[in-house]
């Protein structure tokens, strides 16, 4: 699973996936039907280890492109939709109709909670701190 996981990573590293973000943040049309794939996606039978985690990337983007959260990392945003790019993207390191095809999709959001993790707990102390909006 080791050497796996570090192809699954290194196969997402060189990929178009930051490029993909990068257009993404610019048309915001295309950030919201991102925002509906995940959400459709985030309960897949095999993703249950990093829901929770996907459940914090979806707020994290979905707060930034609704100007909830304005202080935000641009290179954290850029990683984390680029993560999320990847894991509705069918068609990736081990295809998702493949048994064990959501392998790589976990290990990448893993890898992006941990890469990030940091603006991750600035962005839930800045919500936590939040007054509630009527």
């Amino acid at each position: 699973y080791s050497d796996m996981k570090k192809r699954v990573l290194a196969f997402f590293s060189r990929g178009r996936w930051l490029q993909l973000a990068a257009q993404y943040i610019a048309h915001p049309k295309k950030l919201q039907e991102l925002l509906t794939k995940v959400s459709q996606y985030a309960g897949r039978k095999g993703l249950e280890k990093v829901g929770g985690n996907i459940k914090l990337l979806w707020h994290y983007v979905s707060d930034v492109a609704t100007r909830r959260y304005t202080d935000y990392n641009t290179h954290a945003l850029l990683l984390i939709i680029a993560g999320l790019i990847y894991l509705v993207t069918p068609v990736d390191f081990l295809p998702d109709f493949i048994v064990g095809g959501l392998i790589d999709d976990v290990s990448v959001i893993l890898y992006i909670v941990q890469s990030v993790r940091e603006e991750l707990q600035r962005y839930e102390n800045n919500r936590c701190n939040k007054p509630l909006q009527e």
